[in-house]
């Protein structure tokens, strides 16, 4: 938060200093999202012009790589969509998904673990909300589900992706062998 006040203040090398310290896993959140180099560069440039222009949007209640990671998944939804725009008026299908990400391999560790750990309709609409930028009723439209259904399978899936995350990283789970259930009988010890 320290580096963001100094943002605040106009001291450029706070802001190259959070470049420095962030950008790889910013980037590789983007390159997920979009799987294009050039979008994704844009996009990263886009992150880091918001923080200098309006540091002050950082929610002091959050860690800042929260609110970055925030902007990137705003960002790259952005050009994600900006895309679909594109192709729809040329008439041909977006291309796969993007490179794996091999930045902050820990963190992407305990991400991917919690994402297997769920039931594969939570998994699904996360992914699809998160990495594709669908809305709730695009997905229950996708699926033939009531838009109710499909909130309630975001909201389960986001609080047991929070629980996870929380465990993992105090050590409390080991992540490449936790279950769904492993998670409820850690959170009611």
């Amino acid at each position: 938060m320290a580096l963001i006040r100094k943002i605040e203040g106009g001291d450029s090398s706070a802001l190259m200093t959070l470049y420095d310290a962030t950008s790889r896993l910013v980037f590789g959140l983007i390159m997920k999202i979009l799987g294009d180099r050039t979008s994704a560069e844009q996009a990263l440039l886009d992150v880091y012009t918001a923080v200098w222009k309006q540091p002050a949007g950082c929610d002091p209640r959050l860690p800042p790589l929260e609110w970055l990671l925030s902007l990137a998944r705003d960002s790259a939804g952005a050009g994600l969509h900006g895309r679909k725009r594109d192709k729809a008026r040329r008439g041909y299908a977006a291309s796969g998904a993007g490179p794996e990400m091999t930045v902050a391999p820990e963190q992407q560790q305990r991400a991917r673990s919690s994402l297997e750990s769920m039931p594969p309709a939570q998994r699904e609409l996360l992914e699809w909300a998160f990495y594709r930028g669908m809305s709730c009723s695009e997905m229950a439209a996708e699926i033939g589900k009531p838009v109710g259904a499909v909130r309630s399978h975001l909201r389960l899936g986001l609080g047991r992706f929070s629980d996870y995350l929380s465990l993992a990283s105090a050590g409390e789970v080991k992540t490449e062998t936790a279950t769904g259930e492993d998670i409820e009988a850690r959170k009611s010890d």
